[in-house]
């Protein structure tokens, strides 16, 4: 019983160690796979945007179209709710930028103070910029603009391009326009000042001719005004009576001897003459 028994104890530590000595297989690791659970939406949540794609600029407003002599460039930006209004604030602004590339004025005024006592030192600087221009922007055109739409606002781009000197052809029309009316104004001062003077000489002519009619005893009969009447031509009697029958007087034309002989016989004693000569 002894023997058997160590036989077989002994077989089983030769498997054993046999088995110890063969080379070990590296077992791939477990595979876990995440489960996502869905939670369902707050049902008074708040909407939230999703961003939308921004469109870029047109490369000619980052990078404008160089001036040359014969033209310059400006271009503007501007949006609105309205796709009109945004074009016209857009144009609005390169126009702006125009006007101030040709005439702009720009001040500057710096004011500096700087104390120290000896252990801290303060400076301060304010630098005051002033830019006014003013003028008249005739013949700018329209070279490109574009127009973009994100859901809400319309935004637009707009480069405009102003002519110069010659090249300008509705400034040159406003110019010849504008010489005309001065032309035509200047004309009609020339001639007010001729009228002017024309008048002038005459009522110096009447004086003179006032002096010299003064010098020679010369007078003006009485004017009669157009408002009041000529008095009528008195009228006495054509015939008087006399003891030989009625007597035909004078017929004449002098109105101031007609007045006289008819206030003559009205008068108590009046005497009328008759002659006759052969």
């Amino acid at each position: 019983m002894k023997v058997s028994t160590l036989v077989t104890l002994a077989s089983v530590a030769l498997l054993t160690a046999c088995a110890s000595q063969q080379p070990q297989v590296a077992q791939p690791a477990p595979q876990y796979q995440r489960q996502y659970v869905q939670q369902s939406a707050h049902p008074y949540a708040m909407t939230q945007e999703v961003a939308k794609p921004v469109n870029p600029a047109p490369r000619w407003f980052t990078n404008l179209p160089p001036d040359t002599p014969d033209m310059i460039f400006a271009a503007g930006t501007a949006q609105s709710t309205d796709e009109q209004m945004a074009y016209d604030k857009a144009r609005l602004q390169a126009e702006r930028k125009l006007v101030e590339m040709m005439t702009a004025r720009v001040k500057s005024s710096t004011k500096s103070y700087r104390s120290d006592n000896g252990d801290t030192m303060s400076e301060r600087t304010d630098v005051t910029i002033q830019k006014n221009a003013e003028g008249d922007l005739i013949g700018a055109q329209r070279v490109d603009s574009q127009a973009t739409f994100d859901g809400r606002r319309y935004k637009v781009y707009v480069l405009l391009r102003l002519p110069l000197a010659e090249n300008n052809s509705l400034r040159k029309e406003r110019e010849a326009a504008q010489l005309k009316r001065e032309t035509a104004l200047r004309a009609q001062k020339a001639q007010q000042d001729l009228e002017r003077e024309s008048e002038r000489n005459r009522q110096a002519q009447e004086r003179a001719d006032e002096r010299l009619k003064q010098e020679i005893g010369l007078r003006d009969p009485a004017p009669v005004s157009r408002n009041e009447s000529v008095p009528p031509a008195v009228k006495g009697p054509e015939t008087v009576p006399t003891s030989e029958g009625d007597l035909k007087l004078l017929d004449v034309d002098n109105k101031e001897y007609r007045a006289r002989r008819a206030e003559a016989m009205t008068k108590e004693g009046a005497v009328v003459g008759n002659s006759t000569m052969r």
